[in-house]
């Protein structure tokens, strides 16, 4: 457990860090929410106040015509923690967004202990971001097309939905990117946000496991495909297949960021999926309990 004046020399690395990147990149770089920052620079003055959130921003890096946008997302232990970070671009194929975010997990997991290291990722970026920009303009008609003629050919298209656990989901980043994602891929289901999270995407198995990949690939404490449910030969059948009717974030928090695990299984129940609920959290006969 960091102490107070541990997160308060945290804190002040991502001040002057993040100071340093709007010097270099004034129009690119724009913060998620101002008034964290101002909780954080409160935080540093007088370090007995409530923890602030999570520092979150992002910085557009241009390549002629194109660009690719780097999110970045900062416990109160970075730079001590890794950050979590996640690029994307609609100039990206998704594939090489894919193996993009991949060299990115691979880069960070290689810095040095304890040093802020964004502009590391930004230079990187910088001198490698356009070979998967050129890529994407190379294959992505022909990704598309396969995409879709294999999905023609297959008269035995899979429903899925897929459980997945996370110790905790707080970044907005990252909870835009998951709401972005299963809209782009016509799946249904919901991200609950705070401690713990959980994401349920349904739609074709091909797109489950695409946006599973994309998830996976974002840096996480912890997160695990805990479930999958899988019908074949149901082509024409995957609207009815559906227990969700659109994707949506929801959250119960109760005090802090915790959620109230009681709202959690009336959801589920509601949903006709309360028996996921011993899968997804480990809790031996408590859906009896709680639903009583």
């Amino acid at each position: 457990m960091s102490t107070y004046e541990e997160i308060k020399e945290n804190l002040t690395a991502q001040v002057c860090e993040l100071e340093t990147l709007e010097s270099i990149y004034p129009k690119e770089l724009r913060i998620t929410e101002h008034g964290v920052l101002a909780d954080i620079n409160e935080f540093v003055r007088n370090p007995m106040q409530e923890l602030p959130q999570r520092l979150e921003y992002s910085i557009k890096i241009p390549f002629n015509n194109e660009y690719i946008e780097l999110f970045i997302s900062l416990s109160s232990n970075y730079p001590k923690e890794k950050p979590e970070v996640y690029a994307r671009s609609s100039f990206l194929s998704r594939t090489q967004q894919l193996l993009l975010n991949q060299s990115l997990s691979d880069i960070l997991e290689h810095q040095e202990e304890n040093e802020p290291c964004i502009q590391v990722l930004i230079m990187w970026l910088q001198d490698n971001g356009e070979n998967f920009l050129i890529k994407s303009n190379k294959n992505l008609d022909n990704e598309v097309i396969t995409r879709y003629k294999n999905k023609d050919q297959n008269n035995s298209t899979s429903f899925a939905r897929f459980w997945i656990y996370s110790h905790h989901i707080y970044s907005k980043h990252k909870r835009n990117k998951i709401v972005d994602l299963a809209e782009e891929n016509s799946l249904t289901g919901f991200c609950l946000a705070g401690k713990p999270g959980v994401i349920c995407i349904e739609g074709a198995f091909e797109d489950c496991d695409y946006c599973w990949q994309q998830i996976k690939s974002m840096n996480w404490q912890k997160i695990l495909l805990k479930l999958v449910e899988e019908e074949k030969d149901c082509k024409d059948m995957m609207d009815i297949m559906r227990k969700f009717s659109d994707f949506r974030e929801i959250f119960f928090t109760t005090s802090g960021r915790h959620n109230d695990m009681s709202q959690v299984l009336k959801y589920l129940m509601e949903h006709k999926s309360q028996h996921v609920f011993k899968e997804l959290f480990s809790i031996e006969d408590k859906c009896s309990e709680l639903a009583n």
